[in-house]
């Protein structure tokens, strides 16, 4: 039995947000091309008072809701992706402490 040639797999060189400017590239940093791709539709975080954030994404499935990935990071990264996703949606909600002063009012 002839054996298959395994596809080559293409390392990417930037990621582009369409309609924005484009991500930092990542040539020169080390991918690993085996870590698969997972949607999610729900994500549940979770903040330590040791400085750390995780964050588990979930996939809905009929009649139940599968864990698909879990990160833990510094508070200091979990604020560079959220002002970088801001950035990219052009969307900046107004702080928790802001909505609770006018609630006094």
């Amino acid at each position: 039995m002839k054996k298959k040639k395994a596809d080559e797999v293409k390392k990417p060189t930037q990621i582009q947000i369409k309609g924005y400017q484009t991500i930092p590239p990542t040539e020169g940093l080390p991918i690993n091309s085996n870590i698969p791709t997972h949607h999610a539709d729900i994500i549940n975080i979770l903040f330590s008072n040791d400085g750390l954030a995780l964050i588990s994404f979930f996939s809905r499935t009929p009649g139940l809701n599968v864990e698909e990935c879990r990160v833990s990071f510094s508070h200091a990264l979990a604020k560079k992706i959220v002002d970088l996703v801001c950035q990219h949606l052009n969307y900046y909600p107004q702080s928790s402490a802001q909505q609770i002063e006018k609630q006094k009012e």
